[in-house]
């Protein structure tokens, strides 16, 4: 159980909306905060449909830029307290064996000279009501100096005055996992500079409220800003799943599969024992080496470059990683658009656009295709219907025993 809190600098990217989606749909949260979502109000209520986050609280964008959003599943007990072009702020009730408690996401004022605006926001904020109480968010600025490097060196006055509202609020920050900073220009060379814009702060009630949370600073490749992620507890492994052997339709495209193919399922093989699902089990494993070896499977691809980002933006340099980085975004945002294209083949979903892969009818066309894809029972010879694994199977080798041990198998069909 988790919040999440990302200035995705625009959902008008189908890379930004579909690793937004992902987080999401992985992360079970109970709140989804954006910032600068530059997006009109029906368009934020298209975006919550797709994600199935139907409640919630959408400020919308000042043409193109700006824009906030809080977003929760329908049936979550949240009341809405306030909200502006710089906050929303909510009750979250109804949690088991868990008194209510405040959760605020917050936008810092992007022009420095304003700053006081937001942090005078926050101590009103703090009068408002004595609850546990945690706000997250991009607030645009940094409490110490070591939280920047590269360039300029930000205002110490400023920092300080960061630092005095936090502390007059009663909030701490409550630290994180993973790189230390969570924004960076994207530019090389001198100019290049890595800041730690966004964070999690919790008055002492919310803390002993929630003693296992932990953040955690995820790398996106769809914006400049990491994704924040709340976890209330501790995260639980997940086990490992075998999954079945699939024919991916791209493999098709490849000139090369039609002679795999050949190579596993020779004709003129000299053993005749060779029975029919011994050679269809040959053909499965030339294909999965083969796919292995060319294509790789794309979602791992995708997990080992995303992890490898993880990794490299946390070793929180300024040049050496920089080039590596912007290049590793690219190939994640090509790979998202590719798993698009896999995700499309297996529904056979032709009505699909680029973005609504995780949406509910989609998953619901793809679930219904495993379900024709299971064989329940066969009926056999003696005209009996048999839905035992033993029994179904000797019925198929049966069955293709016959097709491909005579010269005229046309009296069959297949």
């Amino acid at each position: 159980m988790s919040l999440l809190a990302w200035n995705c600098r625009g959902l008008g990217s189908p890379p930004a909306v579909r690793t937004l989606t992902d987080e999401v749909r992985m992360k079970n949260s109970i709140l989804v905060f954006l910032s600068e979502t530059k997006a009109s109000l029906s368009k934020m209520k298209g975006f919550q449909n797709k994600i199935e986050y139907r409640e919630g609280i959408v400020v919308p964008s000042d043409g193109k830029s700006g824009g906030l959003a809080m977003m929760w599943r329908k049936g979550t007990e949240i009341r809405l307290k306030s909200c502006s072009n710089s906050h929303i702020d909510v009750v979250v009730e109804g949690m088991a064996d868990q008194a209510p408690w405040r959760a605020t996401s917050f936008y810092g004022h992007p022009e420095s000279g304003k700053r006081k605006i937001s942090w005078s926001l926050l101590e009103a904020l703090n009068k408002q009501c004595d609850m546990p109480w945690v706000v997250c968010g991009d607030f645009n600025k940094i409490t110490q100096a070591d939280e920047k490097i590269g360039w300029l060196d930000r205002d110490a006055t400023q920092m300080w005055e960061f630092r005095e509202c936090l502390s007059k609020c009663g909030l701490i920050d409550l630290g994180y996992v993973e790189q230390r900073y969570t924004w960076c220009n994207g530019r090389f060379g001198e100019q290049r500079t890595l800041v730690r814009l966004d964070r999690v702060v919790a008055n002492e009630a919310w803390r002993c409220s929630f003693s296992e949370a932990s953040v955690h600073h995820l790398a996106m490749s769809g914006s400049d800003h990491c994704m924040i992620a709340l976890y209330l507890k501790r995260k639980d492994l997940v086990k490992p799943t075998k999954r079945r052997f699939m024919f991916e339709a791209m493999w098709t495209c490849d000139e090369r599969c039609r002679q795999i193919i050949k190579d596993a399922w020779d004709p003129l093989r000299a053993d005749t024992e060779f029975q029919i699902h011994e050679m269809l089990k040959c053909c499965q494993d030339h294909l999965q080496r083969w796919n292995r070896e060319v294509f790789d499977n794309i979602n791992k691809t995708l997990r080992v470059k995303q992890q490898r980002l993880q990794e490299i933006e946390a070793l929180d340099m300024l040049h050496e990683t920089a080039e590596e980085i912007e290049g590793l975004r690219k190939e994640i945002n090509e790979i998202l658009i590719k798993e698009e294209v896999m995700w499309s083949q297996r529904s056979r979903a032709l009505w699909m656009k680029c973005g609504d892969r995780n949406s509910k009818f989609f998953h619901a066309t793809a679930t219904q295709r495993q379900r024709k894809n299971r064989i329940e029972g066969l009926w056999g010879a003696n005209g009996q219907w048999q839905e035992e694994k033993k029994r179904v199977e000797e019925i198929i080798l049966e069955y293709f025993g016959k097709i491909y041990s005579t010269e005229h198998p046309s009296g069959y069909e297949v």
